[in-house]
């Protein structure tokens, strides 16, 4: 009974999420916050504003890789608890992601190899980007950069699928919920085993060095997913406890997120490297969680508001595809902004925007929507069409 309850829960949970306003603004604000950072790149900001348009990055990126591990999280839970979880049921799930993912991701990735070769950059190992390898255990290539997230985020799912099919015969129906559980914690242990192996093996330390190296590989964070997941799993289960503690949650994680900014902004971190390497992004993961049961509670908001975040939360993936590597990388390629005043770069900035969102726009239009819809027509999951994702 007590089974057939959560995964009950776990499938509304699912449906319900098809258009939660809270979980469009954290998908706006995400992306959001990923272009201040990279408007960084306009200012040369430093001191107090550049520290923030790098914590603003951490934070954008963590609540894209936490959102997406709670919500296909979810989805993997339902199907390994409910289906036999047969070859053709996960190559479905697989195939739903991939479709998900992969056209837009492609198209652009074909462009900013393009823009690679007549600008003279180094694209020797773009091979990799097309098996989402760039950046598995090395700093991802000079090539298409900001796409070092989406790795991070499909191979995590795609190992939980691999490894839960490969026991699956063998995991009786009543242990299945127990064993996603050894799995997650498993996967989510080793990622962190692994920074601490990094921090071991690194004793030099620079912000830079870390973002590369650590921030930005993918086996050094699966545990970001993992929290997700995590998170969606204990949603279900107990969803009346996180629906109560839900406003002490908010608050707690806006003390840690306080806490964490003051440390950042007033205090000189850049010695600690055991807290970068091993600490920070933990911990961010964690502050993130805390939003959560708020954001899931905030079912709508007023029509004006609704449409602003529902047009920022459509154009998300794709404003995140070409906003770096195309959009800016070319501006600052053939236009020379280190004369420009304070007020020349605020209209270059805006002008950015523009284009970014305008291109965006036209990229959702007229290719994702048309082949998501198209997924969502052709591939069905547990024998019925559910929510684009």
């Amino acid at each position: 009974m007590t089974a057939n309850l959560s995964i009950s829960m776990i499938d509304n949970q699912i449906v319900a999420s098809k258009r939660i306003f809270g979980l469009d603004f954290l998908r706006s604000l995400s992306i959001l916050l990923v272009l201040f950072s990279h408007i960084s790149w306009i200012y040369n900001s430093d001191g107090i504003i550049g520290k923030m348009q790098d914590f603003s990055g951490l934070i954008g990126i963590e609540l894209f890789l936490m959102l997406s591990g709670y919500l296909v999280g979810s989805i993997i839970l339902k199907q390994f608890l409910t289906q036999q979880y047969t070859f053709k049921e996960v190559s479905n799930f697989v195939k739903r992601r991939l479709f998900r993912i992969l056209p837009s991701y492609y198209l652009i990735l074909i462009i900013n190899i393009i823009i690679g070769v007549c600008v003279g950059l180094s694209i020797s190992e773009w091979w990799k980007y097309f098996l989402f390898i760039q950046n598995f255990a090395t700093p991802i290539p000079p090539l298409f950069p900001e796409s070092w997230s989406l790795p991070i985020k499909e191979l995590s799912y795609v190992l939980v699928v691999i490894i839960l099919f490969a026991f699956a015969k063998q995991i009786r129906l009543n242990f299945r919920k127990s064993f996603f559980l050894l799995i997650v914690y498993g996967l989510l242990s080793l990622s962190i085993i692994l920074k601490i192996i990094y921090h071991i093996e690194n004793p030099e330390f620079s912000l830079l060095k870390w973002t590369a190296e650590v921030r930005s590989v993918v086996i050094y964070r699966i545990d970001s997913v993992m929290f997700g997941i995590l998170f969606g799993y204990y949603y279900a289960e107990y969803k009346e406890f996180f629906q109560q503690k839900s406003f002490l949650l908010l608050w707690m994680g806006i003390l840690l997120m306080l806490i964490f900014i003051i440390l950042l902004l007033f205090f000189n971190l850049n010695t600690l490297a055991w807290f970068w390497n091993i600490v920070v992004l933990p911990f961010i993961s964690l502050i993130v969680l805390c939003f959560l049961p708020s954001l899931l509670l905030w079912k709508k908001a007023s029509e004006k508001l609704s449409k602003i975040v529902t047009f920022l939360c459509n154009l998300s993936y794709s404003v995140y595809l070409i906003h770096y590597s195309i959009v800016l990388f070319l501006m600052k390629y053939f236009i020379d902004t280190s004369t420009f005043s304070l007020i020349q770069l605020h209209i270059f900035t805006l002008v950015y925007l523009l284009i970014t969102f305008t291109l965006g726009y036209f990229f959702y239009t007229y290719f994702e929507k048309p082949i998501n819809t198209f997924r969502v027509s052709n591939f069905k999951l547990n024998g019925k069409k559910i929510f684009k994702r």
